[in-house]
């Protein structure tokens, strides 16, 4: 039985950042892997869903060639050429990942790891490894609502989807239940693929958790390119088989459709995600749980068991909004490590708990991102606020991209007049949103942004203008 400073179950965004900086730090390591190093980050998530966002934006872009004299035709899309390429991305990040962690001394173990005791980890196969801490970077798994018909054949899930496992291809329809992010990327990519696409949300808008505006507008431009948005829809059961099903609307709440059902020839499941927290512990030790089935953390990320902790998406979020986001897992993941080696006395003294900014950002076109608070949540807060908003219909950049419609909002506290919050609804909004995290974090005044001088032609002297409305609003 080998003996380790840390015990890390999963490879993903958390479990690797922790296995590195632990390293760093001088702990020996132990990471525990039950399928691909890199979790579902880089095997079922954010890398492959970019990939097939990256072809339905070159898709997009031929077919507007024409608009600079650019006449390419109509292009052939091959779906199975895109599914290797996906392949070969992930398979090449999987690759130079694994070798880095062994390059920088971490033990990689295969196999479903079980949690005996405060101590100790039993992988399946039969070997057991003993730590003084334990780091629990699980991740989590697609939810499925509970309605009849769930498990139908022909409804899928992200993972079925991207995992390399039974795929649907490229339906000729496709209905997709859930508005939010993982909805909406695979809405922007089936539909430029040729699928006839129906979002399907009991909320009131898609991407509800965000700006009110961002909604309204993606909503907007989906039904401008052929995607139909059912938001306010209650299901009461799919129904049918694969390739003839139907996602059946319980009562009058149809989202105002006036149709019973939608008939779908595959079925997306993007309810979003659940942890499954208690398959990984012996019966008797399971740690305290939030109510949504999270690992419950104090202020160290330890869960209530001594020597046990936990960071990713199985903390439910935690130190950041409640978002579960790689790069926020990737934080917690570095945050952990570091309350780790204070424990087991490795370095002087615990850090203080983080305050992290984490931007948002849902990779449709124009791309959507945020970070700090919207005006509603500061209004909630009770933090006195106001807005300063830039379009886009004069910014140069935008009209050479044939840009269709966007927008940014920038929420300032409206006594310390410093930036509290953005909102971005553009192209290349998830490489602005980097500027906006410094800008946050530093407390900006809006003069001062106002007054910086942004390229041009460049999509950043939008942020400008947002800020001089802002001052113009509230005299701030």
């Amino acid at each position: 039985m080998e003996q380790f400073d840390l015990a890390i179950i999963g490879s993903g965004p958390a479990g690797a950042a922790a296995a590195f900086k632990a390293r760093s730090l001088g702990l020996s390591v132990c990471l525990v892997e039950k399928a691909d190093i890199g979790g579902t980050c880089l095997n079922r998530g954010c890398i492959p869903t970019k990939v097939f966002l990256r072809a339905a934006e070159l898709l997009r872009d031929i077919r507007e060639g024409e608009l600079y004299g650019v006449a390419a035709g109509e292009p052939r899309f091959d779906f199975s050429r895109l599914a290797a390429w996906k392949d070969t991305v992930v398979g090449s990040l999987r690759k130079n990942q694994s070798a880095a962690l062994l390059k920088a001394g971490v033990r990689l173990e295969e196999g479903e790891a079980r949690i005996e005791a405060p101590d100790r980890v039993s992988i399946a196969g039969g070997t057991v490894i003993t730590a003084q801490a334990i780091l629990i970077a699980a991740g989590t798994v697609p939810a499925r609502l509970p309605i009849p018909g769930n498990g139908l054949d022909g409804v899928y899930t992200s993972d079925d989807i991207l995992g390399g496992g039974d795929s649907p291809g490229v339906p000729p329809r496709l209905a997709i239940i859930g508005g939010g992010v993982i909805g909406v990327e695979f809405a922007a990519a089936y539909s430029a693929f040729g699928s006839e696409v129906t979002i399907i949300e009991t909320l009131p808008s898609l991407l509800a958790a965000m700006d009110r505006e961002i909604g309204q507008n993606l909503a907007f431009l989906f039904k401008k390119r052929g995607v139909k948005v059912l938001t306010g829809s209650q299901i009461g059961a799919i129904e049918g088989e694969r390739g003839a099903l139907r996602v059946v609307f319980s009562g009058q709440e149809d989202g105002g459709s006036g149709v019973p059902a939608v008939e779908a020839d595959a079925v997306l499941m993007a309810a979003g995600r659940k942890p499954y927290a208690a398959a990984l512990f012996a019966p008797g030790i399971l740690p305290a749980l939030t109510e949504k089935g999270f690992i419950a953390l104090d202020e160290t990320m330890m869960s209530s068991i001594p020597g046990v902790y936990a960071a990713g998406d199985i903390s439910g979020g935690a130190f950041c909004s409640g978002l579960q986001l790689a790069h926020a897992a990737e934080a917690q993941g570095n945050y952990a490590a570091l309350c780790i080696a204070a424990a087991i006395n490795k370095i002087a003294a615990p850090p203080p708990k983080p305050r992290f900014v984490v931007p948002a950002c849902v990779y449709t076109t124009p791309e959507i991102s945020s970070a700090g608070l919207s005006l509603a949540e500061a209004e909630r807060e009770g933090i006195p606020a106001i807005a300063g908003k830039g379009v886009f219909g004069a910014n140069g950049k935008a009209a050479l991209e044939n840009m269709e419609r966007g927008f940014i909002k920038l929420v300032f506290h409206a006594e310390k007049r410093a930036i509290i919050g953005a909102q971005f609804f553009c192209n290349r909004a998830t490489e602005l949103v980097s500027w906006a995290l410094e800008a946050i974090e530093a407390g900006a005044a809006a003069n001062c942004i106002a007054e910086t001088v942004f390229p041009h032609p460049s999509y950043g002297e939008t942020i400008a203008q947002a800020a001089k409305d802002a001052l113009g609003r509230g005299g701030l």
